[in-house]
C-alpha cells in the first residue's frame, strides 16, 4: 500500500500540478467554477487512465471507468462547495480556495480509488 500511495501521490501530483496550472491561467479570463469544471474533466481523463494502470496495475474497464467517474464527480461537488465557502466566508481567492479542496480531496480520492481501480480476484462461487 505503501508503494500505491507514493505512486498515487506521483501521479496525482503531476495531475494536479497540471490541472491546478492550467486554472489559475484560466481563472484570469474565466468565472472560478467554469476555470474548475474545465480542469475538472481534463484531470478526470488523465487521472483514471494513470491511477488505474500505473498505480494500481489494473485494467481499464467500463465498470471502473463509472466507478471512478461517479467518484470524481463527488469529490468535484465536495471541492466546488469548498471553494464557494472559502470565497465567500474565509475571504481567500480563489487559487488559495482551490488549494484548500485539493488537500482536502487527496486523501479521500486514495482510499476511494484504490477500493475502486484496483483489480481484485474474483470471488470463488
Amino acid at each position: 500500500m505503501l508503494r500505491q500511495g507514493l505512486r498515487f501521490l506521483l501521479v496525482g501530483g503531476l495531475n494536479t500540478v497540471t490541472t491546478y496550472g492550467l486554472y489559475c491561467l484560466l481563472v484570469i479570463w474565466w468565472h472560478p467554477q467554469l476555470a474548475w469544471l474545465t480542469v475538472f474533466l481534463l484531470g478526470l481523463c488523465m487521472g483514471f487512465y494513470g491511477h488505474t494502470r500505473l498505480v494500481f496495475k489494473g485494467r481499464l474497464g467500463h465498470r471502473k471507468a463509472l466507478g471512478y467517474t461517479l467518484l470524481q464527480l463527488s469529490l468535484y461537488a465536495l471541492s466546488s462547495s469548498l471553494i464557494y465557502l472559502a470565497m465567500h466566508f474565509a475571504g481567500l481567492g480563489p487559487r488559495a480556495a482551490a488549494a484548500v479542496a485539493i488537500v482536502i480531496n487527496v486523501p479521500i480520492s486514495f482510499l476511494l480509488s484504490r477500493w475502486i481501480l484496483s483489480d481484485r480476484a474474483p470471488v470463488a462461487s
